[in-house]
């Protein structure tokens, strides 16, 4: 996941009601001409999409190491690719 996010004071009304709504849990879609661009949502929300995607990295490195066949070293590798 990409770890950048833009922030945004909260000052005008309609983005102290989204804020404000945020807290009680609610998501609040900001649209343009009828389509959803993006959202105000619950940083309890970001946090769990992190822990899940950690936890699915997690998963996934593990079965890339049980997976047969010789290891490859570092040191190969960037050989390999000229570093």
């Amino acid at each position: 996941m990409t770890e950048s996010a833009d922030e945004m004071p909260a000052g005008s009304a309609a983005v102290a009601d989204a804020v404000e709504s945020a807290r009680r849990g609610v998501i609040t879609h900001l649209t343009v001409g009828g389509e959803r661009v993006a959202a105000i949502v619950p940083e309890s929300m970001i946090e769990a999409l992190r822990a899940a995607e950690d936890a699915e990295d997690a998963a996934e490195a593990d079965a890339a190491m049980d997976e047969p066949g010789a290891s490859v070293s570092w040191e190969q590798v960037k050989t390999e690719l000229g570093v």
